[in-house]
């Protein structure tokens, strides 16, 4: 093979390499790009957060249940938007994977005031028993990503 096949040859194989990489990323992430109800993408946020650090103690889900009764008025569905919620957290890698997945978004579906709301929630969740430092790194990360970071 001469310079030039060589040099196209590994070409389209880095090219394919990135395209199915990029595949892969995307079925990942499918069950959360389907959220489309930003209560939802809250509760999911709340659970994983929860996780961040180990298993979700009985502590947190009762508080984060507490809370979207709270703020989102769910009380009939509660079951089924918690089962829902802790489906999709299940399959999210990470905070962070569902918190690049869901802040452009957030940052169309609430207002300011509805964005400060959620980190406040978030940070309450992460009150339950820290918050850890991994908890804190995530909330700024997430403030950053819906447009909350603060000056300074």
């Amino acid at each position: 093979m001469g310079g030039i096949e060589h040099f196209q040859a590994k070409s389209h194989h880095r090219k394919e390499e990135a395209r199915q990489a990029e595949a892969r990323e995307k079925a990942r992430t499918a069950t959360l790009r389907a959220v489309e109800d930003p209560r939802d993408a809250a509760t999911i946020l709340m659970l994983l957060m929860a996780r961040i650090g180990g298993d979700p103690t009985r502590e947190h889900i009762k508080a984060i249940e507490g809370r979207v009764r709270a703020v989102f008025g769910l009380d009939e569905e509660m079951t089924e938007h918690m089962t829902q919620a802790r489906f999709i957290a299940s399959r999210a890698d990470s905070f962070e994977q569902a918190a690049g997945v869901f802040s452009e978004r957030l940052k169309k579906w609430l207002t300011v005031d509805e964005r400060h709301e959620l980190v406040a929630m978030l940070a309450a969740v992460a009150q339950e028993e820290g918050p850890s430092p991994a908890q804190i790194e995530a909330i700024e990360l997430l403030k950053r990503r819906i447009g909350l970071a603060t000056a300074g």
